[in-house]
C-alpha cells in the first residue's frame, strides 16, 4: 500500500505499536477510518505473523456501519483475502441485534458490536472504542476490553470530548499524571489541516487547493 495514502498523524497512529493507545482527537480527520485500515491490516495477518481479531465499539448504529464500510473498503484495496461485509443477527437479553462482520482467510475477523461490555465476553485480540466520551458507561467497557490484554490483545480508545468531567477526559488527565502508561495521540482540526487534511479532501474531490480555500473552509466548519 502507497503509504501517502495516509496523511502524517494518521500514520503515526499506525505505526504505534503500544498495547493501549488513546487519540484524543477533533472531530472529522479521518481517525476511524485509519482505525479500520490497521484493523484490516491486523486481521490479513497470519497467525505466525501476530494477526488478530478486532472487536469495534462505539455510540452510534451510524458510526458502526460506516467502520464496517471502511474496513470492507480497506480489505478491497490492500487484496486482503477477506469475505464480502455481513450482516449477523445476535440474539440478546433483551432484543436481537444487527452487528457486522468480515472474515479473512486468515482465520480472523473484524466485528462491530454494540457498545456494551458484556459484547467483549470471551472474546480475543484487538478491542477498538470509538468516540469514547459518548459511550453509555465507558468504565464498565474500558475494564473488559483491558481484559483482552491478558491474551495478548490490544485497545485502541478514539474520541472527541464530551465535558471536563467526562470518563473520557479523566482517562486523558490520568495519562498526563503519569498515572497511566498509555500512549497519547492529540490531533486538533487546525493541526490535521497543517498536515494536509483539506488538500487530500481536495484531491478527492478533484479541486485544486488553495490557501484561501482552505482558510475559508476551515472557518464555514467551525461555524
Amino acid at each position: 500500500m502507497d503509504e501517502e495514502v495516509l496523511l502524517p498523524y494518521q500514520k503515526a497512529w499506525i505505526a504505534d505499536e503500544s498495547r493501549v493507545k488513546v487519540w484524543e482527537k477533533s472531530r472529522r480527520i479521518g481517525a476511524s477510518y485509519v482505525e479500520a485500515l490497521a484493523s484490516v491490516l491486523e486481521a490479513a495477518k497470519s497467525k505466525e505473523a501476530g494477526g488478530q481479531s478486532s472487536y469495534y465499539l462505539s455510540y452510534s448504529k451510524e458510526m458502526t456501519q460506516q467502520f464496517a464500510r471502511d474496513c470492507a473498503f480497506w480489505a478491497r484495496h490492500i487484496n486482503a483475502a477477506a469475505r464480502e461485509l455481513e450482516e449477523v443477527v445476535l440474539k440478546d437479553e433483551d432484543k436481537d441485534i444487527t452487528v457486522y462482520r468480515i472474515r479473512f482467510a486468515s482465520g480472523y475477523e473484524i466485528w462491530c458490536l454494540p457498545s456494551v461490555a458484556r459484547s467483549l465476553r470471551s472474546k480475543q485480540g484487538r478491542v477498538i472504542i470509538d468516540e469514547a466520551a459518548f459511550v453509555e458507561d465507558l468504565g464498565e467497557l474500558k475494564k473488559a476490553a483491558m481484559a483482552l490484554l491478558m491474551w495478548g490483545g490490544c485497545v485502541r480508545i478514539l474520541s472527541t470530548h464530551n465535558g471536563d468531567d467526562n470518563p473520557f477526559n479523566e482517562l486523558i488527565k490520568e495519562i498526563h499524571e503519569g498515572k497511566l502508561d498509555y500512549s497519547l495521540h492529540h490531533t486538533t482540526f487546525d493541526q490535521a489541516l497543517e498536515q494536509g487534511l483539506y488538500r487530500r479532501i481536495c484531491l478527492v474531490q478533484k479541486e485544486a487547493w488553495s490557501r484561501e480555500k482552505q482558510d475559508a473552509w476551515r472557518d464555514e466548519i467551525i461555524a
